[in-house]
């Protein structure tokens, strides 16, 4: 039985590449170094901020005073715009009104800092209430360890065969299973279906539609 749904945020239930890419653009012209084209944010992301830098910086990140910078830049940017962009990915509203019509609680588990979540979740989902929004938090290890995971469902009594996590990448699939729970993927976020498959999804959804059917056949 499903007591809880947990998703990632980026890529999942928001896209927020735009952002993403802005900000990170921006600590990049502060360094003195070449920007990106948005597409190339997909890879980028999915890690964290500070791997989000790096691999923006490529070999350059490794100049710890250049590094400062760009990642300076980009908090400065993205703690003001953070949300210009962002929204919530097709039918993912009405996906989290069905779940909490079938008694589903709700929790997003992002690597994202926790500072920007609950600011995002608000303006994106404004109407739903979330049992806990978790981002990268300084007392647990990022994902794709499944620490924070496991927390949230210690927190709320959930059993790991009670929870299914949803995610867009192959970092998802291994937060999953590093947590013991079960997984869905969904192939409208940054990195798509093949890197979920071949990573181990058991199921990508093409819609929130099927997500929901998928969810709800588990219950």
């Amino acid at each position: 039985m499903v007591k809880m749904v947990v998703f990632d945020l980026d890529g999942t239930l928001v896209n927020s590449l735009v952002d993403l890419g802005i900000a990170t653009n921006e600590g990049l012209k502060q360094a003195g170094l070449p920007v990106h084209p948005m597409e190339n944010y997909n890879h980028f992301v999915g890690n964290g901020r500070e791997m989000l830098v790096k691999r923006a910086m490529g070999e350059k990140s490794e100049d710890k005073a250049l590094f400062d910078t760009v990642m300076n830049g980009f908090n400065t940017y993205y703690g003001a715009h953070s949300n210009d962009h962002t929204a919530e990915y097709k039918g993912c509203t009405e996906l989290l009104e069905q779940l909490d019509k079938n008694g589903i609680m709700t929790a997003v588990l992002s690597n994202k800092p926790d500072e920007f979540v609950g600011a995002i979740l608000a303006k994106v989902f404004p109407n739903h209430k979330f049992t806990e929004a978790w981002g990268n938090k300084k007392e647990y290890k990022c994902k794709p360890d499944g620490e924070a995971l496991n927390a949230i469902l210690s927190k709320h009594n959930v059993k790991q065969s009670e929870c299914i996590y949803i995610g867009d990448s192959d970092v998802d699939v291994f937060t999953a299973k590093n947590a013991g729970v079960s997984m869905l993927g969904v192939e409208w976020g940054f990195r798509g279906r093949k890197e979920l498959t071949e990573a181990g999804a058991p199921q990508v959804a093409a819609t929130a539609d099927e997500l929901l059917n998928m969810i709800l056949a588990q219950k």
